[in-house]
């Protein structure tokens, strides 16, 4: 197939472009968040629950990690998602106070271990929007 002179520098251009947009990206890819994300799930209990917390940013020395709950997801919302048999239960139902126990435990426990790291000094939280998307829930 033979390509016109215009056709093979459009295509040069294009590929040239092409290269460029993939080395930005190359450059800026941080591969910290993929041994913080590859430290979690190595742990038995984290791995096993049914949220995956995940580092999802670093600034500087601040880990951004996942979180299902936040001021405008209360813990017991999700909780109901993902234990179908909590949603008819009151917030003072001894179930509901231990599933919110062990979420807390859960990402004290992430924080503790991403704060391990020698280049983390804080971590921050936000809410995982994707998720909760992803389960047919709007989260504002």
């Amino acid at each position: 197939m033979n390509l016109d002179r215009g056709t093979k520098i459009y295509a040069a251009i294009m590929g040239g472009i092409a290269l460029i947009v993939l080395a930005i990206w190359l450059l800026t890819l941080d591969c910290r968040l993929g041994e913080i994300d590859d430290m979690l799930q190595q742990d038995p209990e984290i791995s096993a629950y049914p949220y995956k917390f995940h580092a999802l940013e670093i600034k500087g020395t601040t880990a951004i990690i996942s979180t299902p709950r936040s001021t405008s997801m209360p813990a017991v919302r999700f909780l109901a998602i993902i234990k179908p048999s909590l949603t008819s239960k009151t917030e003072q139902d001894p179930e509901v106070i231990e599933a919110q126990k062990e979420l807390a435990g859960l990402q004290s426990k992430v924080r503790k271990m991403v704060l391990s790291r020698d280049d983390i000094k804080d971590v921050q939280w936000r809410i995982d929007k994707q998720w909760y998307a992803d389960k047919g829930v709007l989260v504002e």
